[in-house]
């Protein structure tokens, strides 16, 4: 058995700032000399000043150890022994912890940028809160990158998990008390939502945050669905049947097989498609009548607020993954693209062949790889003719986007950009209450 013991020299300075709850991250690994490193950097390099980082690894011998060492004077604490798999090493993570939250990222996964924390727990106080959790992004084994929307609905967890482990935070006191259960055998690799569904039956209380939290391997443990299926309707099931649950899984569990069934799968798609991009672009976009583009629109998932109205003429890409405010006005032949996640407040203008983009490809990628990011327009935005805005971008509230500008970043409350790229150009009036309201008929 080889332990090490490694504390940073400024640990009591962390705890004694008031205005940053100290947060323990910790870092299961078996033999991950691949993805471990990148795991390591992503947590050290967090903006955040108040982190206690702890590597539990369960006696890896391919190169592991040495990746660990070679940060150990950047990790609180570290451990190398055999254990009885992934969740006894969590255990072990979370009785050694002394922060007040504690997160999950294992190796293979990272935090999605340096400020996540920051945007989490900076001056933030979640009182009467014990598990935060955020949204995230799956990769690929050919690095294809897609956005992962966490549900704020939290009855949904009666069912199934709504966010990634990794993306959440458990008050420490809560996790100490309600460690993963290892004599559940049965539940095989879902302890972690075996674990999320008893405290959400014991009604603690979940708080979702918009804020993409983590980038996770989509080739870990948890990577068989059908598995997934059963495993979540044994721990929703417990010690009781239910006829109509047992329906429920035999549906997913059909549709988790007509997915892997390709010839199936290529039947359905094509049947989906033609409908959700072809009848919906093509013939419905030019009816001139709204409700019923709305409700084609709603049908296959899009929300719609009061008041809102798409005109004629519109392009669109999975319209379930589009949410569109009250009383915002979309003009004609716009390209609203929602496949990495498009979200439109209240009261937002958005002008004539404006293009909303959340696809892309990694220019370096030797395969081509796609890119699936959100685009955020908060509420009061004004998007001028012929703009577009690229991948990953977060409009602010009140801003306006000048006609003809590419927006590439983030653009401030109430800041008029322009440009290719589009850069601050001047400042909009605060004091703005109206609503983009369409009276005119067959638009």
């Amino acid at each position: 058995m080889l332990i090490y013991f490694v504390s940073q020299t400024n640990f009591l300075q962390f705890m004694k700032n008031e205005r940053h709850a100290l947060i323990t991250i910790i870092t299961v690994t078996y033999n991950a000399k691949e993805y471990l490193e990148e795991t390591i950097l992503s947590v050290i390099n967090q903006s955040y000043p108040n982190i206690e980082y702890l590597v539990i690894d369960g006696g890896s011998t391919d190169g592991t150890v040495d990746i660990i060492k070679k940060y150990q004077d950047q990790i609180s604490y570290w451990i190398s022994e055999p254990d009885s798999g992934i969740y006894d090493a969590m255990n072990k993570g979370i009785l050694k912890a002394n922060g007040e939250w504690i997160n999950f990222m294992n190796a293979g996964d990272t935090f999605n940028d340096m400020n996540v924390l920051d945007l989490i727990f900076k001056n933030h106080l979640y009182d009467g809160v014990s598990v935060i959790f955020g949204n995230s992004i799956s990769r690929d084994k050919n690095n294809n990158l897609l956005f992962l929307e966490a549900s704020e609905n939290i009855h949904l967890l009666a069912t199934s998990p709504t966010y990634r482990h990794g993306a959440s935070f458990v008050r420490a006191e809560v996790h100490k008390k309600n460690l993963f259960d290892l004599s559940e055998k049965k539940f095989g690799f879902a302890l972690d939502y075996n674990c999320i569904y008893t405290l959400y039956k014991n009604n603690f209380t979940f708080k979702k945050v918009d804020v993409i939290v983590m980038t996770y391997l989509q080739d870990g443990i948890s990577n068989n669905p059908i598995k997934m299926i059963w495993y979540n309707y044994l721990i929703t099931n417990q010690r009781r049947f239910k006829l109509i649950n047992f329906i429920k899984l035999l549906l997913r569990l059909c549709v988790c097989y007509f997915r892997k069934n390709k010839p199936i799968k290529y039947l359905l798609m094509s049947i989906y498609s033609f409908f959700a991009y072809y009848v919906m672009n093509v013939i419905v976009a030019y009816v001139p009548i709204w409700w019923f583009r709305k409700f084609y629109y709603k049908l296959f998932g899009m929300k719609i607020g009061y008041g809102a109205m798409l005109n004629m003429a519109q392009y669109i890409f999975s319209p379930n993954k589009i949410t569109i405010g009250n009383y915002t006005n979309i003009n004609r032949g716009c390209f609203i693209d929602g496949r990495g996640g498009c979200h439109i407040g209240d009261s937002v203008s958005i002008s004539h062949k404006v293009s909303i983009v959340t696809g892309s490809h990694d220019v370096n990628s030797t395969n081509f790889s796609g890119i699936y990011l959100p685009i955020v327009i908060k509420d009061y935005a004004w998007i001028g003719i012929n703009a577009v805005i690229l991948q990953g971008v977060i409009i602010e509230e009140g801003a306006v986007v000048a006609a003809g500008s590419v927006v590439t970043k983030n653009v401030p409350a109430y800041a008029i950009v322009g440009g290719v790229p589009a850069r601050v150009i001047g400042t909009r009036n605060k004091n703005l209450d109206y609503k983009c309201e369409w009276m005119i008929p067959f638009v």
